[in-house]
């Protein structure tokens, strides 16, 4: 009698349906929500008040800061809050703690490329879950794993580490090029900052690099079964 393998991947196709339910529906609702607000921390303007806030440069990466000036230096021994440690441009402020950079009123244009920064990387994980929805769904209907099933998950363990470091690399180039817009004066280093302020996905690296060994395993076992079904 041929054993039924799509039994142990009942439970484990339903709960990963469950999670791409769950992951789509947040996404929906949060890009739904940014777009009828006018974007993060607008509290509702509907589109009259964008904010769009990113990590502020350093103090000493930008050229005319207050370290620079000597009054303005001595009068910092006596004060830990700057409401102005640089020049910036109109309608930007600072936000501390945690010392972020926000314009007001930003611009479509702005708005557009700040907010798919911000979804990225969920966007990729969203397309990584229904890619794995679709191989747990064929392994069960053909009974098993085969050479095609295992190329599957070799290739959805590649997605999951390349596209979460491009999404990654994407959103820090563009937060940092924000941040530079908003400044007015010119930045030290910006490639420094940029690197500083880049989180690295170390979790889907390992995630993705788990995949793809797993689906060496996988193509051993479909060997050895191969090779003792035709003993059989």
């Amino acid at each position: 009698m041929p054993l039924n393998r799509s039994t142990p991947l009942k439970w484990t196709a339903i709960t990963v349906r469950v999670l791409l339910v769950l992951f789509a529906g947040m996404m929906i609702y949060t890009v739904g929500g940014a777009a009828l607000t006018g974007g993060e921390n607008s509290f509702g303007s509907r589109g009259a008040q964008s904010l769009v806030c990113v990590s502020a440069p350093g103090i000493p990466a930008v050229k005319g800061n207050f370290l620079e000036d000597p009054q303005r230096r001595k009068a910092a021994v006596t004060s830990t809050v700057h409401d102005d440690p640089y020049p910036v441009k109109k309608g930007v402020e600072f936000q501390n703690p945690p010392p972020q950079i926000c314009q007001d009123d930003s611009s479509l244009g702005t708005q557009l490329l700040y907010q798919s920064s911000r979804f990225a990387t969920p966007l990729m994980l969203l397309i990584a879950l229904f890619l794995l929805e679709r191989l747990i769904r064929d392994a069960r209907r053909e009974n098993g794993f085969d050479e095609g099933i295992v190329r599957r998950l070799v290739f959805l363990g590649a997605f999951l580490g390349v596209s979460t470091l491009a999404a990654s690399l994407y959103t820090t180039i563009v937060e940092t090029s924000l941040a530079v817009s908003m400044v007015d004066s010119s930045v030290k280093s910006v490639w420094d900052m940029a690197l500083f302020g880049w989180v690295f996905p170390w979790a889907y690296l390992v995630a993705g690099l788990g995949l793809v060994v797993m689906s060496k395993v996988v193509r051993a076992g479909a060997h050895m079964r191969e090779e003792l079904e035709g003993t059989v």
